[in-house]
């Protein structure tokens, strides 16, 4: 199978090299120019998660003006930014072999977008498992082990989900979901909790965990994402092992909400110390995925009548934060704060 990774950041730039690695047919296209030539002359390095060394590994990689020259694709990993799936599904479409698989490995809930774009039966779910970071121009750094979980949109079992496991190699594990949905909501869920919200407050992923103020607005945010998704019909998967129903209620101030708090708090070691994608695209001055993790919770709510205040106002402050009207950091706590009283 050719297997094409469109956006080779750090999680795009994983999949593909470990994939090439295992000795798989891959090409990665992306907008970034010096990435692309970078990758052309000295292979694409990798490094990590410990206690791998670095490695390098030669593949094909095109300019985003060069995707006609792409051999036909059998399995296209996008890896973009969820917001230029508008533009790269539609560009890349006429390349896709007949029966090619699609899969999302991006933030957000992605699949509905690229079935309108390039046929729903194309469609894989998936959820991306691992941080990465493109640290320079060639070079990707792997924080964990590369794990995508997939599935198909109908829960069914098929031959085409050990297609893509082969396909992108025994360097990436692809455990399978029967409850795919679920899974790719559990990660909405989580990313509310964390994302945006230290985005708007600063410092690391854990702090929403392990401090008390930014733990009552993640757990409250957490809890408005849960009752938009069970609205859409979802049975949502644990969150960082926490059942979503305890989040739902105990995040909301109800029954639990203590043993809530502490269970979470447990959960932050496993960040280590990771910011989270969110604050470091604020912080390298570039748009953020507010639209796909806040925003989007919004949306849902106000179209089901699921009330979400505390995620509109966190959408609310990325934005003002985005537009250079506001400075993100603990300032901005006791306005969240006051949403909750």
């Amino acid at each position: 199978m050719h297997v094409v990774v469109a956006g080779a950041g750090g999680i795009g730039g994983a999949i593909a090299g470990e994939a090439a690695l295992g000795g798989g047919d891959v090409s990665v296209i992306d907008a970034w120019a010096d990435h692309v030539e970078a990758i052309r002359a000295d292979g694409l390095r990798l490094k990590g998660p410990s206690p791998m060394g670095e490695r390098t590994v030669g593949l094909a990689a095109w300019h985003i003006s060069e995707w006609q020259r792409l051999a036909p694709i059998d399995l296209l990993v996008v890896a973009t930014k969820s917001f230029d799936n508008q533009w790269i599904a539609p560009l890349l479409a006429p390349r896709l072999a007949e029966r090619a698989t699609v899969i999302s490995a991006q933030n957000g809930v992605n699949e509905p977008q690229l079935a309108e774009f390039l046929g729903r039966e194309r469609i894989v779910g998936a959820v991306v498992l691992f941080p990465a970071e493109a640290v320079s121009p060639g070079w990707v750094r792997i924080d964990w082990k590369p794990t995508l979980l997939i599935g198909e949109l109908d829960g069914a079992r098929t031959s085409r989900l050990e297609q893509v496991s082969s396909a992108l190699g025994e360097g990436i594990e692809t455990p399978v979901s029967g409850n795919i949905w679920g899974e790719i909501w559990s990660k909405l869920v989580m990313n509310c909790m964390s994302n945006p919200v230290n985005a708007v407050l600063g410092g690391r992923a854990r702090d929403c965990r392990e401090q008390s103020g930014p733990r009552r607005v993640s757990l409250a945010c957490g809890s408005e994402a849960v009752a938009v998704g069970q609205a859409r019909g979802h049975r949502i998967e644990p969150v960082s092992g926490i059942d979503a129903e305890r989040i739902l209620t105990g995040g909301a101030g109800g029954p639990g909400a203590v043993e809530l708090a502490v269970d979470w708090e447990a959960t932050a070691s496993e960040l280590g110390e990771v910011k989270g994608s969110m604050p470091t695209d604020i912080e390298r001055g570039r748009r953020t995925e507010i639209e796909s993790f806040s925003g989007f919770v919004s949306r849902e709510g106000r179209r089901l009548s699921i009330p979400t205040p505390v995620n509109d106002a966190v959408y609310t402050m990325v934005r003002e934060i985005e537009a250079g009207y506001r400075v993100p950091g603990p300032q901005n706590q006791d306005e969240l704060l006051r949403i909750l009283v």
